[in-house]
């Protein structure tokens, strides 16, 4: 069986990217390591880790090397009320019930989807 290790993604500013995701997911910092100028942090999702690179001069994906990755909660309302409480702008949609999404972007301008129900 294969299964998901860790995504990585460059971010503009390491420090912000790591408050960012530990208060909106509650994600914890794993390890820390600098490899040939670029400064990684791999943080817990719980079954995979999430790796934020940035470069000593900061940079993003690729053009269509990334759309962005998503994540379900258990508690889905509790994650709307984070989102407004931190002033992040969001879209829901609705695939029925039980079946919610909301979009948005964490400071390096990633693209994030929560599922209220995995796709699994």
């Amino acid at each position: 069986m294969n299964v998901l290790d860790h995504v990585g993604i460059y971010v503009y500013n390491l420090e912000e990217s790591i408050k960012f995701y530990e208060k909106l997911f509650d994600f914890t910092e794993h390890s820390r390591l600098n490899d040939h100028g670029i400064r990684i942090v791999h943080m817990d999702m719980g079954t995979a880790l999430l790796q934020l690179k940035q470069s000593s001069t900061p940079g993003t994906p690729g053009h269509g090397k990334y759309n962005h990755f998503g994540v379900h909660t258990n508690d889905y309302d509790g994650l709307i009320e984070k989102l407004k409480a931190m002033n992040i702008d969001y879209w829901e949609m609705s695939l029925g019930p039980g079946r919610r999404l909301v979009n948005f972007s964490d400071p390096s301008g990633h693209d994030i989807e929560v599922c209220e129900t995995p796709f699994k």
